[in-house]
């Protein structure tokens, strides 16, 4: 059961004799969102820097390193079962590339930066091969405003901090010659939120690892053009070749890799609703016990090795991530679904009597994006709760074992509420009692 379960265990000798009696605790986590693993192998090939799309009401995967460029095409509704569809005719393939969906087709760029398009992800044609992206790489790419944007990237020696714009993908217009933000690879930093444009941080890669540079500065524009820096620094580690998306309302940017100052992949997952406040998203572990001389040991929950350039895609209410960078390459699937408002904390569940016990819970994500407020639905009269902070504090006088549910709500009508078992044992008699 979630929360605190104990085990009386006797080992008692053939002729009855008990030679050794101890008290066994396991403590298996409370529901909160957490990543589940689809498959394992799927059926392309392992890859990183894939294109990737939501079209025609499927999940989209377009080439890749796989360590060669690829050009296959593969779909699915489910993430587990992949249809593969025809190849993009080029002879070069697709590296991190351009993918976008608009007006009814899907747009993708090869390694080279000429631009195709489908009109079903079947039977491809060459939409143009002299727009801004030829002979670029790693640039940015959003469809905003009922235009296609792109800006960025990297040409030979070449960084980029120009933008442009297309009203059908083929014909570009230059609509600023130098941004305000630095030149830099964008790749995937580049999302449309809250009807603005927002660059993610991104980052500068020669020909080797070494120099190396990497932003967390976060930009957003109403009109693609005219350009404010939220934050200079994120606190999450800056990198290149994250993975970033809207999910829930809000920002997410997880994964990547960063040379410095020590040479890494990442796995962290961060998310913001405002681009200046980012909360880091942290899986629990499932459980975890009392073992020999009462140390506790973790089962952790599954999750996603750390890599770069994995495809993020929002599909049927849920995030995927799939394939990546680490050595060996990937090919797994894995599956995020966070049903709305809900707890991300764990309750603390255990506390010593007369000593202060304190438990802050947390739950996010409602609709509304706002800040929820909290309320002691059922509890003992000495344990309080700040709606503000949610932190749950209180002494008890005498060992008990007691109910509490705290209730977490948005004012508009979302709420989400934690029930726990609380545990109050004597300070002395824990240690009496404990493993062995």
């Amino acid at each position: 059961m979630p929360g605190r379960n104990v085990f009386d265990m006797k080992v008692i000798a053939t002729d009855g004799i008990t030679l050794q009696a101890y008290e066994l605790k396991f403590f298996r986590a409370h529901a909160t969102p957490a990543w589940e693993k689809v498959i394992e192998h799927a059926a392309w090939s392992p890859r990183d820097s894939a294109g990737e799309a939501i079209f025609k009401d499927r999940m989209w995967l377009f080439g890749g390193y796989t360590p060669e460029y690829a050009n296959d095409v593969w779909h699915s509704s489910d993430g587990a079962t992949w249809i593969k569809a025809s190849d993009i005719p080029t002879n070069i393939g697709v590296d991190i590339p351009l993918a976008f969906v608009f007006k009814d087709k899907i747009f993708i760029t090869d390694a080279d930066g000429v631009l195709y398009c489908s009109s079903e992800g079947d039977m491809w044609a060459k939409a143009t091969d002299t727009g801004p992206m030829r002979g670029r790489r790693m640039m940015g790419g959003a469809v905003f405003k009922d235009r296609v944007w792109m800006m960025g990237g990297q040409q030979g020696n070449c960084l980029f901090n120009d933008i442009w714009s297309s009203a059908d993908g083929v014909r570009w217009v230059l609509e600023v010659e130098q941004a305000p933000w630095s030149k830099r690879q964008i790749t995937h930093s580049l999302l449309v939120y809250n009807d603005k444009l927002w660059l993610l941080g991104g980052g500068a890669l020669g020909t080797s690892y070494f120099p190396f540079v990497a932003q967390n500065d976060i930009w957003c524009s109403s009109d693609g053009i005219h350009w404010e820096r939220i934050i200079a620094h994120a606190p999450w580690p800056a990198r290149i070749w994250g993975s970033t998306i809207v999910y829930r309302d809000r920002m997410w940017i997880m994964g990547g890799y960063q040379a410095a100052p020590e040479s890494r992949h990442i796995g962290d997952m961060w998310y913001s609703a405002d681009g200046e406040e980012w909360l880091p998203f942290e899986q629990h572990a499932s459980c975890w016990n009392n073992s020999s001389g009462g140390v506790p040991l973790s089962v952790p929950t599954a999750m996603w090795e750390d890599r770069h350039e994995a495809s993020a895609l929002v599909y049927d209410d849920a995030l995927y991530l799939m394939g990546g960078m680490i050595w060996p390459l990937k090919n797994d699937v894995w599956k995020l679904a966070i049903p709305g408002l809900c707890f991300l904390s764990q309750p603390v569940v255990e506390g010593y009597v007369d000593c202060l016990y304190e438990y802050r819970a947390f739950a996010d994500f409602s609709p509304n994006v706002n800040r929820v407020k909290y309320k002691l639905i059922d509890a003992p009269d000495w344990l309080t709760i700040d709606e503000v902070s949610g932190w749950i504090t209180g002494t008890a006088s005498e060992e008990l074992e007691v109910n509490v549910i705290v209730e977490a709500f948005d004012g508009y009508g979302e709420f989400a509420r934690q029930e726990y078992t609380l545990f109050m044992i004597p300070f002395i008699g824990h240690f009496a009692g404990s493993a062995v």
